[in-house]
């Protein structure tokens, strides 16, 4: 669709960019990335015909951009750029209707039904027929740009060129413009070539990326491009953290600023308090943890503060348990933004809680434990269970610094642990009558306090790991006899 073959140019005979190689296909959403002073600007003005090219060639549809006439090159290509400069005052209909003047024939070029039909579709699309009446000054700085994308919608290019198009949206009318290119792309395959200086907001809508970096391209490629951290500190200049988008398969970018590297330390064993009655057990840390669980509320890796494990009535039963926690929460005033909440049967009275440092690393873990739902998950005796809730509940609190992986090992071996103490205590699926490896709730939680060097490790050959298993196995083989004598058996 568009090529960019050896491209020199800039001001005053001084070139921004240099040597530039480009090719953009059609119907592709590319996005062109860069800090300023990278060259963005310069390119785009390159390619719109705002800045003369000093040397090498920019190629429409295999023809030298220059050599089409301005209404040739109007029926192909709508620009919308960042300055908003209109000199006469004009309403917002009249604004877009100067979209369709490549489109209008004869000498008097009115307007024709086709052009007011693409007129009226275009204002709609875009939420500004409402202002169709209102003189375009009069109207907002992110309205403006709505009524510019219009416009150049209604001149239905096949190219279209966005120098920061979202720049003066917020985030709803952000993604409400980008959501509209992207139909547009489809359904018509538009070809957009758009500035972004938002790195997630590009990761998210375009399918290719250029890196630029002092009018040069460091890279090009699909958006996975933005998971080279290294190769953005290197152009952004600060510390880049990537990360995948939860619900998408696109990576996202966590910036993280020189003021919070440096953490004040503080002592583990007097950051925290145990709070527990008949209602529920309430671990509150006076910092955020780093935690990965498996709760009702705060699943996944996230930054904690509290810990919950709410007693609920062994029949309890609800279609959206997130709902009840939180409630729950709220009505004692924990944010739950900032927990994890789990829910037991157990009588919280037999929790087990132990306090120890192990190989010089201080550790609190707090389990509940029931059996009564206790499965073996390799078993393929079929049964219809009666889902309790309860079960076999642990927090692993531990004074370190864990990498992500890490917390996936720190999980295994707290996992493990747990299974060892079923296996040694030979409690039984019911179903199956072989030995259990858990029971059909469990709920799991480890939270790191960060503190000291990071070790990417924490699985079965480490020494935190070890430390993991054996407090996790004394912890859970407590509980799970406190259990057993209140049911009044030793097996089950």
């Amino acid at each position: 669709m568009i090529k960019v073959e050896n491209l020199v140019g800039g001001y005053n005979n001084n070139s921004i960019i240099n040597g530039l190689h480009l090719e953009i296909k059609k119907g592709e959403f590319f996005s062109l990335l860069g800090p300023n002073g990278s060259g963005k600007t310069t390119l785009f003005k390159l390619i719109t015909g705002q800045l003369p090219i000093q040397k090498g060639n920019i190629l429409l549809s295999s023809k030298p951009i220059s050599s089409l006439s301005k209404l040739e090159k109007a029926k192909k290509v709508a620009v919308l750029s960042q300055e908003v400069q209109i000199s006469f005052d004009y309403t917002v209909e009249e604004i877009i209707s100067l979209g369709r003047y490549p489109h209008q024939k004869g000498l008097f070029k009115q307007l024709s039904k086709r052009d007011l039909q693409v007129i009226e579709e275009v204002m709609e699309i875009t939420q500004v027929t409402h202002y169709r009446k209102t003189p375009f000054r009069m109207i907002s700085g992110g309205e403006k740009q709505r009524v510019l994308l219009a416009k150049a919608l209604a001149q239905e290019p096949e190219l279209l060129l966005l120098d920061e198009p979202t720049n003066h949206l917020d985030i709803k009318h952000t993604f409400q413009m980008l959501d509209l290119l992207k139909e547009r792309q489809k359904s018509m395959e538009l070809t957009i070539f758009a500035i972004l200086h938002d790195l997630n907001v590009a990761s998210l809508y375009a399918d290719r990326v250029a890196l630029l970096h002092n009018g040069a391209f460091l890279d090009v490629g699909g958006v996975d491009t933005l998971r080279k951290e290294g190769q953005l500190k290197k152009v952004y200049e600060v510390d880049v953290n990537t990360q995948s988008h939860p619900n998408v398969p696109k990576p996202q970018l966590l910036m993280t600023p020189n003021f919070s590297v440096v953490k004040e330390p503080f002592y583990f064993k007097d950051s925290y308090k145990i709070e527990q009655n008949d209602q529920y057990i309430h671990v509150r840390f006076n910092k955020p943890l780093r935690t990965i669980s498996n709760g009702v509320i705060g699943e996944g890796i996230q930054w904690v503060t509290h810990f919950c494990n709410f007693h609920v009535d062994k029949n309890y039963h609800c279609s959206d348990p997130k709902s009840d926690v939180r409630r729950w929460m709220e009505n004692d005033q924990i944010p739950y933004e900032r927990a994890v909440g789990m829910m037991t049967a157990v009588k919280l009275e037999d929790m087990v809680v132990i306090e120890e440092e192990l190989e010089g690393i201080s550790m609190l873990v707090i389990v509940t434990a029931g059996v009564g739902n206790a499965v073996d998950i390799t078993s393929s005796v079929k049964a219809n269970r009666k889902t309790q809730v309860g079960t076999i509940n642990t927090m692993v609190f531990i004074d370190a610094n864990f990498s992500d992986g890490a917390l996936v090992n720190g999980y295994m071996s707290a996992t493990e642990a747990k299974v060892k103490a079923l296996q040694d205590l030979q409690i039984k699926d019911s179903n199956s009558n072989t030995i259990a490896t858990g029971t059909s709730t469990d709920a799991l939680l480890l939270a790191l306090t960060q503190q000291g060097t990071q070790t990417p490790y924490a699985g079965s050959g480490t020494t935190v790991g070890t430390c993991i298993g054996q407090l996790v196995y004394k912890a859970t083989t407590l509980a799970v006899k406190k259990y057993l004598q209140r049911m009044g058996t030793h097996k089950h």
